[in-house]
């Protein structure tokens, strides 16, 4: 069984690695204070599954989120940078100031120039659980982001998209516009010399670090859309 410590479990990042270890053969270790908040918020998935939650900082795995902005600490030895993720809540110490301003302008237009790889909070998730269940040799820095390039612009036609769409289901007043939306994100071609083109972060030590893990490499599977229905939600329930 693998001793997993995480610290703190404040910030739906955190809520959410914890609740996918509870679903393997797996100890998560936390401090005094959290043991019997967690023990008590999954009760019914630690009665019917095989993990433990106990209050011990002994472990083989130890996770820091946001100590430092934006970045996960492993074993005190390895961070793991976080770039352009649509979270499910708030994190304390996870700053974005790109998509807070898509969401301060969702109901106006945006004209502002940038480019985001945006990924989900489930990838995420999913990256930092097989990190804590195979054990991997770690580089001293993992950056976490996205395959895909998407402009500012891009990005808040689909999110006020998503959220006109999520208002008038409030109140069931559709209209033909909001109805008649493309199935999926427009992409365009970004010219290469664009100010959009803001460099990728290198993915290659993350996919390097996954295929040790399971022989899977960095795949996520969220797409945009979904993505960023989880984030409205979360938004939306603040």
């Amino acid at each position: 069984m693998v001793r997993v410590s995480v610290h703190p479990i404040d910030g739906s990042i955190a809520q959410s690695f914890i609740e996918r270890l509870l679903m393997f053969d797996v100890t998560v270790c936390l401090r005094r204070e959290d043991t019997q908040r967690i023990q008590e918020r999954y009760a019914t998935l630690l009665e019917a599954g095989i993990a433990n939650v106990e209050s011990s900082q002994r472990a083989e795995m130890n996770f820091v989120f946001f100590a430092e902005e934006n970045t996960i600490t492993i074993n005190d030895s390895s961070t793991v940078v976080l770039h352009d993720v649509l979270p499910s809540g708030q994190n304390n110490g996870m700053v974005n100031a790109g998509l807070d301003s898509i969401w301060s302008q969702i109901e106006t237009t945006n004209e502002n120039i940038g480019s985001h790889f945006w990924v989900a909070e489930s990838d995420v998730v999913d990256a930092l659980v097989r990190i804590a269940l195979h054990q991997p040799a770690l580089p001293t820095r993992i950056d976490i982001a996205g395959r895909r390039r998407w402009s500012t612009q891009q990005s808040h036609h689909e999110l006020q998209m998503l959220y006109g769409r999520t208002r008038a289901g409030t109140t069931g007043k559709f209209t033909a516009s909001l109805l008649d939306q493309p199935a999926s994100p427009e992409i365009s071609v970004v010219p290469i010399r664009s100010e959009e083109q803001t460099p990728r972060p290198s993915l290659g030590p993350l996919h390097d670090v996954l295929i040790e893990c399971d022989g899977h490499g960095w795949q996520p599977t969220s797409p945009l859309r979904t993505a960023m229905m989880v984030y409205l939600a979360g938004k939306l329930n603040d």
